[in-house]
């Protein structure tokens, strides 16, 4: 009986001490909720909704706000799941390069509704896939009505430039061959954005230096290509 006794002692003692430890936020109203949960995630809602909706996607992607400092953001191709790490926000300067990333990764997440083999090939060869969701999140992005040239503004930020592209030691490809292949698909199927003023951002601007001689010799190709196509 007396351990009996202990033992439910014991149990109401954990209890009690869980209890103690809820945090509850007071004083929270529809006119202030957001200042009082964050308008970090409000943010992310709204504008992955928008994405969703505006490019008719009729699948379930649900996104997510991890309050994980990391600089990270990704699709859970097992449950199409989208996370973004609040790190993630000391590095997006406006709603463009936000959509960006999550039209990215709404991308891989739509992808994954392939199937088991289409899951099983996303992870053995994910620089394709990669890069896959970089042009289809432009498209995503444009449809919804943001600013594509923020694709190359974020990831020349985020993106990494590993020494080797090849094999498993990097899940990614080299974050130069990411950007130029984004400029490509915009110079080629959205030009107008060329002119847009994300092109005098400080992060465009080291994009273009960084990346002249790569641009340069693709515009140069362009012009051949558009004068054989005028003879």
């Amino acid at each position: 009986m007396k351990k009996i006794l202990l033992l439910l002692g014991l149990l109401l003692i954990g209890a009690c001490s869980f209890a103690d430890e809820v945090l509850v936020v007071r004083g929270v109203s529809l006119d202030n909720f957001w200042n009082k949960k964050g308008i970090s995630e409000e943010k992310v809602i709204k504008i992955g909704q928008k994405i969703m909706l505006d490019n008719k996607i009729a699948k379930r992607v649900p996104i997510f706000v991890d309050t994980k400092k990391n600089v990270n953001a990704f699709s859970n191709l097992y449950d199409k799941t989208v996370t973004i790490h609040e790190g993630m926000f000391f590095y997006i300067d406006n709603d463009d390069e936000l959509a960006y990333v999550l039209s990215h990764e709404i991308a891989h997440s739509v992808e994954a509704y392939g199937g088991m083999i289409k899951y099983m090939a996303m992870n053995a060869n994910s620089k394709k896939y990669e890069q896959k969701a970089d042009l289809n999140g432009i498209d995503y992005m444009v449809k919804a009505g943001y600013d594509p040239i923020a694709a190359i503004t974020i990831g020349n930020k985020l993106f990494g430039e590993p020494i080797w592209d090849w094999g498993c030691t990097y899940l990614h490809p080299k974050g130069s061959k990411r950007l130029i292949e984004m400029y490509k698909y915009i110079y080629v199927k959205y030009p107008k954005y060329l002119n847009s003023p994300l092109t005098k951002t400080p992060s465009y601007k080291n994009f273009e230096y960084a990346m002249n001689k790569e641009i340069n010799a693709f515009k140069q190709k362009q012009k051949r290509k558009q004068m054989k196509d005028e003879l």
